[in-house]
């Protein structure tokens, strides 16, 4: 059995790293993070490319011919072929499964912390074949890249285009949905130190900014103001579509989009109510970089007061589930997809569901309630009974003989950090007062959902 760690020692370091930047410490990723270090593992992890997730990303493409689709096969399997719900279903159970096996832990929770930044929700047919292409063309590939092109790309996405009514916003008739939210929610933040006027200009630029069937970028310039417009104060250069670009640019570098995009991030990974010195210096790192992704991300893990910060985050339900996942190891196979989807509704987290263009709520004040912690357990439970025979670590601990012996395996595989020798006892203890074919089940259910395994 592992000791309870001294919270100042190095592997409780790297463990909380573990935890902080994966959706779950499982024992293969702790053991690599030990081997590494606090600081190769992080520049591991900032090198996605460099790790091989070539067998998950086969196994999900046999499973899910969508994935590999031009938009115009994936429309006439949506459209024509009448399977409406091809793109939501295949992009949700995609995005479970490579959060729950994915190698590429930090690159998917980037994925994510995308996702809910330029939020789009997966709903009706239309949107939610917007919003698949959207994820697999222009978040996945730029989520470690820069926040320009990251903006560049939001701005001209269809799924965007449509979600926020920009498509159909001309000279004659102007929209400001998008305007607003992109200053709101995607670039300065509501303290940033725009105006309604501002709100007014920046939907005259965006002018002319439509779709063209069946899922691509097109400028119409009979559509576009062609007056001059002024934003925060300085005019916007350029003419047509190039002047869209060009605010787009300033909007990306403004010091107001660092400290915003700063906060996030801290507030994302670290704390709800993060240290100002942490957001300075990671707004610094994302101003003197030009918005680089890994540079901005090294600034936040590798600063010595972020390393040495307790668990101050309430996973919410999408990182505990694939937490549950990642810790007992089953094989990613299709008779668990259902199981990931029906926790996820439970409890109000299925991927791309959050309606509101702000993305699913990052604080904990949304997330903890009595009844969300019951539910917590009762999936930890069902997931632990499910893959009793599934799990190599749970039917390790079934073979144990004795109840205190089956306790060890999974202290030693649920509880990287240790636990107390009272809680210890008190397992053991419960365990001997259920039937034997549960013992193990309720044990691991215990470890997965317990206080200690709520907060990263």
């Amino acid at each position: 059995m592992i000791p309870v760690l001294d919270p100042q020692s190095e592997r409780a370091r790297v463990l909380r790293l573990v935890e902080r930047i994966t959706y779950g410490a499982d024992a293969g990723t702790v053991s690599i993070a030990e081997q590494m270090g606090y600081e190769a593992f992080v520049e591991w992890q900032l090198a996605p490319e460099a790790i091989d997730d070539g067998p998950l990303e086969d196994l999900l493409r046999d499973a899910l011919p969508t994935l590999s689709m031009t938009p115009e096969e994936l429309a006439r399997q949506i459209f024509v072929e009448q399977d409406f719900g091809a793109a939501q279903r295949d992009l949700t159970i995609a995005t479970m499964i490579r959060r729950a096996f994915s190698p590429r832990q930090l690159y998917e929770r980037m994925v994510e912390f995308w996702s809910d930044h330029f939020n789009v929700p997966a709903s009706g047919v239309v949107g939610s074949y917007y919003k698949f292409l959207e994820d697999r063309d222009m978040v996945r590939p730029l989520a470690m890249t820069r926040f320009v092109d990251l903006l560049r790309n939001s701005a001209a996405s269809p799924a965007m285009l449509d979600y926020l009514d920009n498509a159909t916003n001309t000279a004659e008739g102007p929209n400001e949905n998008y305007a607003r939210e992109l200053m709101e929610l995607h670039t300065l933040g509501v303290d940033g130190g725009y105006t309604e006027d501002d709100v007014k200009e920046v939907a005259r630029v965006f002018t002319g900014w439509t779709i063209r069937p069946p899922a691509y970028f097109a400028f119409d310039p009979s559509t576009h103001d062609d007056g001059g417009k002024t934003v925060l104060g300085e005019p916007v250069p350029g003419e047509g579509v190039a002047q869209g670009r060009n605010l787009l640019n300033r909007l990306a570098e403004h010091p107001s989009t660092a400290r915003f995009i700063a906060t996030k991030l801290a507030r994302r990974f670290v704390a709800d109510l993060p240290e100002q010195a942490v957001i300075d210096s990671v707004a610094d790192a994302f101003l003197d970089s030009g918005g680089d992704v890994k540079t901005v991300l090294r600034a936040l893990l590798l600063n010595p007061q972020v390393a040495d910060t307790m668990a101050l985050k309430l996973k919410r339900p999408n990182e505990f589930t694939a937490g549950v996942l990642r810790r007992l190891q089953p094989d990613p196979g299709v008779d668990i997809l259902g199981a990931i989807y029906d926790a996820l509704n439970a409890s109000g987290q299925v991927p791309f569901g959050w309606p509101a263009p702000d993305g699913y709520p990052d604080e904990r004040e949304h997330w903890q309630s009595t009844t969300g912690f019951l539910v917590r357990f009762n999936s930890a439970y069902d997931w632990a009974r499910r893959l009793v025979d599934g799990s190599p670590l749970l039917r390790a601990a079934a073979e144990e003989a004795r109840i205190s012996d089956a306790a060890t395996v999974l202290i030693d595989g649920l509880a990287p950090a240790g636990v107390t020798a009272r809680t210890r006892r008190i397992l053991i203890r419960y365990a001997n007062g259920l039937p034997a074919a549960d013992r193990v089940p309720s044990m691991a259910a215990w470890l997965l959902a317990g206080p200690d395994a709520q907060w990263r």
